[in-house]
């Protein structure tokens, strides 16, 4: 055994030069951090690569997701440690939206998570009153967690839960079956297509450079939640409460509408802007109730009848809208006082709904100009506008349009 002991000379101010025998205190051990769950026997020529692809691909795009996350990101964090869900799975709304609640496929993909409109369904996320869960972060987060869960259940590997996340848990089993993998066959044997391939390699590569400390996200908004009693004019709420234009719907995505007429809300707000909104409420409950709304035109509607409607009268309802002519054009939209017996789904909608989600739709048996309109919460007019073609033209099975879709498909 090393004898450790060491004789130092210590000078006193009064005294001559004494030796001392004294034991230096032992070195701290240095802990080595364990590699994330989702990179374990993860080869290292693997990890090598694809550390450096993901720099590639992600370097250029970093900055824009960067921000769109710092709306939603501290909601999806809690949700995922609520759940016991490991927290790399923020790492995936990376690759499915660009983290963009909004972002919509042309198979009907929706949300940061890209749910499906059945599994979103099976999982406890559903579309109804002007909510959308599936744009919802909590409820979005807690389907795609849940259905991770289920997925790392089943095939005993987070490599093979994202892989089967992208391709399907049906497909992924159909392939391991006919070859099975283990992680020393390496992530470019996956029997999967190659789309999947590059996908699992894009998420682990994310989290192997955020373990090095290369990729990080920036500190999120910190929100609290609000009851906001119906009838509500969000447009208004938004201004009261000093929040930039459109970021209410940023961090509230979920959102149909900027007006809701029986749906009590659930807002989130950063804590300035939640105490503008405590203050104008304690000044007038009624701040935010509607005065007016917009509509939007529908088969067989006439001024007599929407006056009616909505409790005034044509005079009013053209004072409301100069330049609307006694005709009435099917798709438009019209001002009209705002009244609790209002049904919510004609209010005038979520204004970032339309904003980047132009989509390829293919024509089924059954479709008409019209029925995509409403389908897709849009017009026959815009559809032909968009499709450069007359709003009489016919349309068959396989045709493919232009949609700027308002709504997703349910």
């Amino acid at each position: 055994m090393q004898n450790n002991e060491k004789t130092v000379h210590i000078t006193m101010p009064d005294n001559p030069a004494l030796s001392v025998t004294t034991t230096p205190p032992p070195e701290p051990e240095v802990t080595k951090k364990k590699p994330s769950i989702f990179l374990q026997n993860v080869s290292e020529s693997d990890l090598i690569l694809i550390k450096k692809e993901t720099q590639r691909t992600t370097a250029l795009k970093w900055h824009n997701i960067d921000k769109r996350a710092q709306f939603v990101r501290h909601r999806v964090i809690q949700t995922l440690d609520a759940l016991g869900a490991p927290r790399e799975l923020q790492f995936i709304p990376v690759a499915e939206s660009g983290y963009n609640p909004y972002a919509l496929s042309p198979a009907g993909a929706l949300g940061l998570w890209q749910l499906m409109p059945r599994t979103a369904r099976s999982l406890g996320a559903h579309h109804k009153n002007g909510i959308d869960e599936r744009r919802h972060i909590e409820e979005s987060t807690k389907a795609a967690a849940t259905y991770f869960l289920q997925l790392h259940a089943r095939f005993d590997s987070w490599p093979l839960a994202i892989c089967a996340y992208n391709l399907g848990p049906s497909g992924a089993a159909r392939r391991l079956k006919k070859k099975p993998w283990v992680p020393e066959d390496g992530l470019n044997n996956l029997p999967f297509p190659a789309e999947t391939r590059h996908y699992v390699k894009q998420v682990l590569g994310m989290i192997a450079l955020a373990e090095e400390e290369k990729l990080h996200f920036s500190e999120p908004i910190v929100t609290k939640s609000k009851h906001i009693a119906a009838p509500t004019d969000l447009t208004h709420l938004e201004a009261l409460s000093g929040l930039k234009k459109n970021a209410l719907y940023r961090l509230n995505p979920e959102l149909d509408f900027q007006h809701y007429i029986h749906k009590d809300l659930i807002l989130h707000l950063p804590e300035e802007n939640f105490i503008n909104l405590e203050l104008a409420l304690s000044n007038d409950p009624d701040i935010f109730k509607p005065k007016f709304i917009s509509i939007r035109i529908q088969e067989g509607d006439s001024l007599w009848m929407l006056a009616k409607t909505h409790h005034t009268t044509i005079r009013h309802l053209k004072q409301l809208n100069p330049k609307q002519g006694h005709l009435l054009s099917v798709g438009k939209t019209l001002i009209v006082p705002a009244s609790n017996s209002f049904s919510v789904t004609a209010s005038k909608a979520n204004p970032l709904l339309s904003k980047g989600r132009r989509i390829r739709y293919k024509v089924k048996n059954g479709d008409s100009l019209w029925k995509i309109a409403k389908k897709f919460g849009t017009t026959s007019h815009a559809i032909a506008r968009s499709n450069q073609m007359p709003r009489n033209r016919l349309i068959r099975p396989g045709d493919k349009l232009w949609i700027i879709a308002r709504l997703q498909p349910s």
